[in-house]
């Protein structure tokens, strides 16, 4: 395999033309670059990323960290995170956590350790405080998407989970509807906390009736929803519309009104949150009115900040925040 000393010989020119070639740098000779790209591609020569690393300082690659990698819910995250990084010529490295911390700060090392120019984490569960602190303070150059830890001095790409939780209980209000609750998403969560909040402000904004039995406390799959709503009508506390703070308890809340009888969304109006899917294989839900989330979008401006943060090393941290659209489908 030839080196760049070979290629240097064999176009009679000095190694320090060739590396200026090789990372298109200036003052190289129009007849001198011929020459030198000529016997690169007679020789076929491809120059070694790790040396090339280490004389420019600089690897062209970005580290992520998420939980799960196989959730098809993230997809359009995972594909915005690498559309954007290809456009931009970069290498993007994935690490699985799987909920596991340890094995998630060995990573934070592993990235950090030279081998990528920044990092990005992805999540908002408490548990993981730990692991976003850790991040922010091994690398300087890195981004959290959907974090907001005050005491973390990094770049930020957030969803305004309360502005959304607010239009999807304010559309059901403006439908008429009179008794309306909430279905939490897991509270371990700060997005489960921000969802509440949101349709706490909408009802109390428009006064709306407000009580220990507007709430419905769950979490992020379809079974404790399902459990809840079931023993609510049971007891014969029917509402009449539902906001769910994320799609899988949703779908709970459908399960347990269908197999009561109830009309959708003529008996019971439902929104959810994050356009995400059902569970359960064995029933046809409706499709679900929902709040999507632009994950794409995300994905690809935290790599556009990230990268843009390499690039300029002594800019403040920045924070990207993007709304949820209403999507309304057969619930509601």
């Amino acid at each position: 395999m030839p080196t760049i000393t070979d290629i240097a010989h064999e176009a009679n020119v000095s190694r320090t033309l060739v590396s200026r070639v090789l990372n298109n740098k200036p003052g190289v000779s129009a007849e001198n670059r011929k020459r030198i790209l000529e016997v690169i591609a007679k020789n076929h020569y491809v120059p070694n990323g790790l040396a090339k690393s280490l004389v420019l300082q600089k690897t062209n690659s970005i580290g992520v960290i998420m939980d799960d990698l196989c959730n098809d819910f993230f997809f359009p995250l995972i594909r915005g995170l690498q559309d954007a990084a290809e456009e931009a010529d970069y290498n993007i490295l994935f690490c699985s956590g799987r909920r596991d911390m340890a094995a998630k700060l060995k990573y934070v090392d592993y990235l950090t350790g030279g081998c990528t120019d920044g990092m990005i984490a992805y999540g908002s569960c408490y548990d993981d405080d730990e692991l976003f602190r850790y991040v922010a303070e091994k690398s300087t150059n890195s981004v959290l998407i959907e974090n907001n830890l005050n005491d973390c001095h990094t770049d930020k790409i957030l969803l305004d989970n309360f502005h959304g939780a607010y239009t999807a209980t304010e559309y059901l209000i403006k439908q008429g509807h009179k008794n309306i609750i909430h279905v939490t998403c897991d509270m371990n969560y700060d997005v489960g906390l921000e969802r509440l909040n949101g349709f706490v402000q909408a009802m109390h904004d428009y006064k709306m009736p407000l009580g220990p039995n507007s709430i419905l406390y769950a979490d992020h799959f379809e079974s404790i929803a399902y459990q809840q709503m079931k023993k609510r009508l049971a007891e014969g506390k029917q509402p009449d519309a539902c906001f769910a703070g994320a799609d899988k308890p949703a779908f709970g809340v459908l399960r347990a009104a269908m197999e009561a009888g109830l009309s959708i969304p003529a008996d019971l109006a439902v929104i959810g949150f994050d356009d995400d899917r059902p569970e359960s294989k064995d029933i046809l839900f409706p499709a679900l009115s929902t709040m999507r989330q632009p994950l794409y979008e995300m994905g690809k401006a935290g790599v556009e900040l990230i990268i843009d943060k390499i690039e300029h090393p002594d800019r403040e941290p920045a924070i990207r925040t993007f709304d949820a659209e209403l999507v309304v489908r057969n619930t509601s």
